[in-house]
Order: C-alpha cells, then sequence, then structure tokens
C-alpha cells in the first residue's frame, strides 16, 4: 500500500471513529433531553437544534465547502490558500451577522410579547447557530489541510462535553439549558478557527474564483434543500398544526431511524470508493458489478435492522425515552421500516455523483422536496404524527426510484432485483420471528428474546434462499479475516460457509 493511500485510509478510519462518537453523544443527549424534559420539553429543543443547523446552512453560501475542496490544493501554491480562507471569511461573516440579527430581533420580539424566558431561549437558539455555524467553517479549512486528526480530537472533546452538559442544563433550566450542551459539542473545532486565519493577509476578491463561486452555489442550493427541507422540516408542520409535543414525539421516533441512516452515510463512502475507480477506466462492467454488490451488501445489513428494529419499536422506543413517548411507537415503526431505503439511495446518489452528473442529483432532490412539503401540508393536519411519518415514508420511497432510474438510464448500472426481493422476504421472516417475543412479552424480556430469534431467523433464511455466494465470502474473508485472530477467523468462517454453502 503506498503512503498515500495509507494516509486516505488512516484518515477515513478516524474520521469514521470520530462520527461513531458523535453520533452515540448525540443519540445520549437526545435520550437524556426525553427522559429529563419530557415530549413538550424535548419537542423545543429538537425545534431550536432545527432552526439553527438550518441558519448556518443558510448562512454558509456554499463557502465550506469551497475550502473543504481548495485549501489542500492550494498548498504548494505560497500563501494562496490563506487569502482564500480570508476571503471566504469575510463574505461569511456578513451572511453570518445578518441572520444573527434577524434571531436577535426576534428574541426582542418574543421578550416583548411574552416574557424573558422564552426570549432568553431563542438567544441561546441564536448561539447555537453561531457555535455550529463557525464549526462547519473551521471543519471544512481543517479537512481540506488534511488536519483530520484535529478535526477527531475536537469531536470527542465536544461529544465528551455535551452529554454532561446537556443533562445538567436540562436538569436546571430545562430546554434552555439543554442546548447549552450542544453549543459546547461545537466549541472546540470552533475555537480553533483563530489557528487558520491569518491577519496579515488581506482579503482578495479574485481568490474566489468564478469556478468556485460556481461550485458554492450549487452546493449551498443542495444543502439548503436536504437541510431545510428533507431532513426535519416535519417539525415545522407539526409545531404548526399541532404541538412541540408532538415535535417531541416525532424526534423521538425519528432518533432511532437517523441512528442508522447516520451510521449508513458514514459506511457509505468506503463502499462505494470503486465506483470511481470503474468509471476512470471507463468499464460499465467492472461498475455494473460493483454498483449491484454494494447494493446486495448493504440490503444484507439493513433491511433487518430496519424491518426487525420495526417489529420491536412497541417496546424499544419506551425502554429507551420513557413511557411517555408511547404515542410515538407507530410513527417511529414507519420510519425504521422504511430506514432501508435512504440507506441504498445513498449508494445510487454515489454511481451517478462519481458519473459526474451533480444537475440530475440535484432535479432529484428538488422534486423530492416539493413532493415533501405537498405531502407534509396535506397529511399532518388530517393524520397528524403518523401523517409526518408517512410523507417521510412516501419521499424516501420515491428518492430511492428516481435515483435507481436515474442511475439506470444515465449511467446504465441497475439494481439487481431479483436479490433485493428474496434480502426483503429473508427481513420480513426476521421481523415475523422477533415480533413473536414482542407479542408475548414486555420490556427487556421481550427484546432480549426477540433480537436472537430475529437473527437466527435471518441467517437461516439467508441459507436457504441463498442470499450470500461463495465469491462474497472470499470478498468478505480477504478484507477482515487477516484483522481476526485464530478464534474469531475460525468463527467467521464457519458462519460464512454457513450462510453460503457450496
Amino acid at each position: 500500500m503506498s503512503a498515500s493511500a495509507s494516509n486516505l485510509l488512516r484518515s477515513s478510519l478516524i474520521s469514521l471513529a470520530a462520527t461513531s462518537i458523535s453520533l452515540l453523544a448525540g443519540f445520549a443527549s437526545s435520550v437524556i433531553a426525553a427522559r429529563l424534559l419530557g415530549p413538550a420539553g424535548s419537542g423545543k429543543v429538537a425545534y431550536a437544534i432545527w432552526i439553527a443547523t438550518s441558519a448556518a446552512a443558510l448562512a454558509d453560501m456554499g463557502l465550506p465547502q469551497i475550502l473543504l475542496r481548495n485549501t489542500g490544493g492550494l498548498s504548494g501554491n505560497g500563501e494562496l490558500w490563506k487569502a482564500l480562507v480570508r476571503t471566504a471569511l469575510r463574505s461569511f461573516m456578513i451572511s453570518v451577522g445578518m441572520i444573527t440579527a434577524a434571531i436577535l430581533a426576534f428574541a426582542a420580539i418574543t421578550y416583548v410579547q411574552r416574557d424573558a424566558r422564552h426570549a432568553w431561549f431563542w438567544i441561546v437558539t441564536g448561539s447555537l447557530f453561531l457555535s455550529y455555524a463557525f464549526h462547519v467553517f473551521s471543519t471544512a479549512i481543517a479537512r481540506g489541510r488534511n488536519q483530520f486528526g484535529q478535526t477527531a480530537r475536537t469531536t470527542v472533546l465536544g461529544g465528551a462535553l455535551q452529554i454532561p452538559l446537556v443533562f445538567v442544563g436540562a436538569w436546571l433550566l430545562g430546554p434552555t439549558g439543554a442546548l447549552i450542551g450542544y453549543i459546547a459539542r461545537y466549541l472546540p473545532q470552533a475555537l480553533k478557527l483563530r489557528g487558520y486565519v491569518d491577519r496579515n493577509i488581506k482579503p482578495l476578491h479574485q481568490a474566489l474564483t468564478p469556478e468556485m463561486r460556481h461550485y458554492g452555489r450549487y452546493i449551498w442550493l443542495s444543502d439548503l434543500i436536504e437541510i431545510l427541507v428533507l431532513s426535519r422540516i416535519e417539525f415545522l408542520f407539526l409545531g404548526v398544526f399541532l404541538s412541540p409535543t408532538s415535535i417531541g414525539y416525532f424526534a423521538a421516533a425519528l432518533g432511532l431511524a437517523g441512528l442508522i441512516e447516520q451510521v449508513m452515510l458514514q459506511i457509505s463512502p468506503a463502499l462505494i470508493v470503486n465506483f470511481t475507480e470503474a468509471h476512470a477506466k471507463n468499464d460499465r462492467h467492472m461498475l455494473n458489478a460493483a454498483y449491484g454488490r454494494v447494493i446486495r451488501i448493504v440490503a444484507l445489513i439493513m433491511l433487518p435492522i430496519s424491518f426487525g428494529g420495526a417489529a420491536i419499536t412497541p417496546d424499544l422506543l419506551p425502554l429507551i425515552f420513557g413511557d411517555a413517548f408511547g404515542p410515538a411507537v407507530p410513527a417511529a415503526a414507519t420510519l425504521l421500516a422504511f430506514v432501508w431505503l435512504a440507506g441504498l439511495s445513498v449508494i445510487a446518489w454515489g454511481v451517478i455523483g462519481a458519473a459526474g452528473r451533480s444537475g440530475l442529483l440535484l432535479r432529484v432532490q428538488i422534486i423530492s422536496g416539493i413532493l415533501t412539503i405537498l405531502l407534509l401540508a396535506v397529511l399532518v393536519p388530517r393524520v397528524g404524527l403518523e401523517g409526518a411519518a408517512l410523507a417521510r415514508a412516501t419521499i424516501v420511497t420515491l428518492t430511492f426510484t428516481l435515483l435507481g432510474w436515474t442511475a439506470w438510464k444515465y449511467v446504465q448500472v441497475a439494481v439487481p432485483m431479483t436479490a433485493l426481493a428474496k434480502t426483503m422476504l429473508a427481513a420480513f421472516l426476521c421481523a415475523a420471528a422477533a415480533s413473536v417475543g414482542i407479542y408475548y412479552l414486555d420490556g427487556i424480556a421481550a427484546i432480549a428474546t426477540a433480537v436472537p430469534a430475529g437473527a437466527i431467523a435471518y441467517m437461516l433464511a439467508i441459507r436457504f434462499l441463498r442470499l450470500v455466494s461463495p465469491d462474497d465470502v472470499q470478498i468478505l474473508m480477504d478484507t477482515v479475516g487477516g484483522k481476526l485472530n485464530g478464534v474469531l477467523r475460525l468463527f467467521a468462517t464457519r458462519l460464512f460457509n454457513f450462510l453460503a454453502p457450496g
């Protein structure tokens, strides 16, 4: 392995480990907020986080993505990367200042119309916006400069601060106090920005080239659609048509599915890295084979988690978030049952992006965004919380269908429908087996019975439906076999041989 490939792998592993810690810290914080604040209080926290992150996406104007892409490439050109940072920071500060002023003005109106307690909530929300916005800007520079170790350390430090501060803040100050923990999560990397700004270098308008600006505008628009519309816009409709309590229910329901989806988003770059290589070689057979193999493997992982998770949700969700979140169970089960489609969409997105067809991806996002708003406007007032879940399930199904069709038409790669259908059958059998324990038992006993029952049923289904081939086993063993010791390697060999009999 070359030095550059080794460094790339090491950076990817460091980022994956740090991101995993961050995801777990975020999930733990949401559980703490739910337990201490109840559905209404945790709903206010979730709504404030969505407002802060959406405002940050609006403020960044694609500048962090420009820096991520270009600061490393300019490293050999004297002080050009520093001039780029200074120029981007000047534009960034203007937009951030405008949005901060708007949030403070809203807080002042809230103080006049309501009271100081509600005004402070929005002031702290504004602080969260600033912390997150500068975190994103600083992280982009650090990663562009290949400082993955630094971002990993600040991510771990932020996660370590977040959990206790969310607990203490929620306990003492309610939803406003809980937000302080989220502010602390992003501060360590945000404060590192000073080290990347050389005040002796003056901003240069020409440092941001037309090509950079065009790229930034496209990314900005895509991010706005993703964050404002496709991520948590349900909160807005639930808040308008229902109450903060319904937002808390939906945030809890989304927590389990979102955790699974985020793990998939972190794993996917390692799985789809060979798409670009196949495009470079102009080898359609190799590309189609890689695409189909990745979809099969990811479906094998995600479908039992998705279907099985939906089956055990009636006991799992109250066990994690508390009995007060019982009304969220139907929505959570729906979201979990369809989260596998979001995972597969990442693969189709990756193969289209590797082909350089970014305009097609934006088109799919726009269609999905418009339909999301229309569905929520129709379903939430009529069906309530479950309507929001049904809207999201419909959109992830439509998005995967559009991306799959786009990949087939423009990149000439096809979803392996037969293998996918057989895997869905195996996952359904897994969920059915898990449901037996949920039906007859309650609480921890139900989960402890359902999970192994579902796993055994799924492994038997894999064997008899022949979902894993000997070639798949060889690839898996070549990939991970050398990293296992004697006992684990023997266990893995026997398990794979059982799943894929010759």
